[in-house]
């Protein structure tokens, strides 16, 4: 079952936006090159939206990459290295000042290699290019002669090249191919090229196609069909699955050649039948494939958390403005804000002050109405050394010697590897990122109410305290005034009269 889930995952691992036109993986980090005129933030929000970040060249070995990643390209590429402004540049410092967008320690850095010594005030930014990879300085949003921009993307869990005499492709999710890949990253695809046999990296071991047929329709050349529970790979009518069990070749004696069939076609002899995919059904011809309208049958019965639309042989739900469909359910609408703070949309309906905010946000007040703000997780000290917050969430990181464990934790790197003996750390692994798993629901409102009740309720106790204590000193007043009554009678003496 867990299998089944991490293959279902790898869907969203591939990159979105443009594909690098090359790539190269190594030392558990993969390194790829975009074209596009984009000034420094930007540039850094397209690597993130990637799942990764700008390069960081932390050793000659990271720099030595630069020519090879920048084939073909002239103009300037944006690295992740940035200067802040908040005091001036110092050449006697390490990384003069500059630290780099990934949060890490400038004393990590083995390598520098600046085009000046001069020190600046202001904000600024670094680029290079292949034929000058000296470290350029400029203004963050100058975007004048820019090219592009190299991103850094984690590659753990990957798997070596598949032992074959025969030519292999390999595509990654970070979308570039090669044919030859010395790490090949979690999610990606390789084909040998003589047999046409696929196969995929999952968890750093080899899967052969066809597997899941939700994930790149199971490596098939034309479809994928569950069956009992295994995948199958089918081919249109008149064609035949090779022996791969992948790609389809031309039946020329087979009679769904010219049998019509809308979708698939099942042959035995010389007779045949066609057959239609899930979301539609057989017509009366036999042949045509028509589609079930899920909106009756299947949206009626409210599967969607908002909006449920047919679609040609399926549905899919939609959500409101300030919500996604979950990545782990497709019925379900998640609470999203892309940015720093969003307008509250989850409010009772009741008492418009109680809302829910997405997950590492929390409720404020403002003059304007109610707004769900990002959580700052790093002023609670989750992360043992070093923390960098970020929309929903935060990053912590490790001082050198030290490993990210558990997220949080940081532990020696020779404790990690169980080795009990130091070992050099891995200086090329960007940070992971780590959803924060502080409730939202508590708003400022909510926070002061709670401070005002708790402080009714001692001063209560304060009171029946007072009153109890005042009890008890009457009764010991009224002891005290009897024992005295008693003693003064004790004292009297019989005194006789004289007659």
């Amino acid at each position: 079952m867990l299998r089944e889930l991490l293959i279902l995952a790898l869907v969203l691992l591939r990159v979105e936006g443009g594909k690098p036109s090359i790539g190269y993986c190594d030392h558990s980090s993969c390194f790829t090159a975009h074209a596009g005129t984009l000034d420094f933030n930007s540039a850094q929000k397209s690597c993130e939206s990637k799942r990764g970040s700008l390069m960081t060249v932390r050793t000659p070995e990271a720099n030595s990459l630069i020519s090879n990643l920048l084939t073909g390209f002239s103009g300037h590429f944006w690295i992740g290295l940035i200067h802040r402004g908040e005091s001036c540049s110092d050449p006697s410092l390490d990384l003069k000042g500059y630290t780099w967008i990934t949060g890490d320690e400038p004393s990590l850095t083995f390598f520098e290699n600046w085009k000046n010594k001069d020190s600046v005030c202001s904000q600024r930014c670094v680029s290079i290019t292949k034929d000058d990879p000296q470290w350029a300085e400029r203004h963050c949003n100058d975007a004048t002669d820019v090219e592009g921009y190299l991103c850094e993307h984690q590659n753990t869990n990957k798997c070596t090249q598949l032992t074959s005499e025969s030519s292999v492709l390999y595509e990654t999710p970070f979308g570039f191919s090669k044919h030859d890949l010395g790490e090949v990253p979690h999610s990606s695809n390789a084909t040998r090229l003589d047999l046409g046999t696929k196969y995929i990296c999952l968890e750093g071991e080899w899967l052969k196609a066809p597997w899941n047929c939700e994930v790149y329709k199971g490596g098939c050349e034309h479809d994928c069909d569950k069956r009992n529970n295994s995948y199958i790979c089918t081919c249109p009518p008149g064609y035949k699955l090779e022996s791969n069990a992948v790609s389809c070749g031309k039946a020329q004696d087979d009679p769904c050649h010219k049998a019509g069939c809308s979708h698939s076609c099942l042959s035995k002899g010389k007779d045949y039948a066609c057959l239609c995919g899930s979301g539609f059904a057989l017509d009366v011809d036999g042949k045509t494939c028509k589609d079930i309208n899920e909106y009756d049958d299947e949206c009626e019965s409210g599967p969607c958390d908002h909006s449920c639309n047919n679609t040609i042989g399926s549905y899919h739900c939609e959500c409101w403005e300030g919500y996604k469909v979950s990545s782990e359910d497709r019925h379900i609408c998640a609470l999203y804000c892309p940015q720093w703070e969003c307008p509250a949309v989850d409010c009772d309906p009741n008492n418009p002050f109680q809302c829910n905010c997405p997950r590492g946000f929390i409720l404020e007040e403002r003059p304007t109405g109610l707004i769900c703000t990002d959580i700052d997780e790093c002023e609670m000290l989750y992360c043992d050394q070093h923390c960098r917050n970020i929309i929903g969430g935060y990053i912590c990181s490790c001082d050198e010697g030290f490993t990210v464990f558990g997220s949080t934790k940081c532990l020696k790197t020779d404790i990690v590897n169980g080795s009990g003996t130091s070992t050099t750390i891995d200086l090329f692994t960007p940070i992971s990122l780590t959803p924060t798993e502080i409730p939202s629901s508590m708003s400022t409102a909510g926070l002061a109410g709670t401070i005002v009740v708790c402080s009714a309720v001692v001063m209560f106790l304060m009171a029946c305290l007072v009153l109890h204590l005042m009890k008890c000193c009457r009764t010991i007043e009224n002891l005290i005034l009897a024992k005295s009554c008693n003693e003064d009678v004790h004292d009297l003496q019989q005194v006789t009269t004289g007659k």
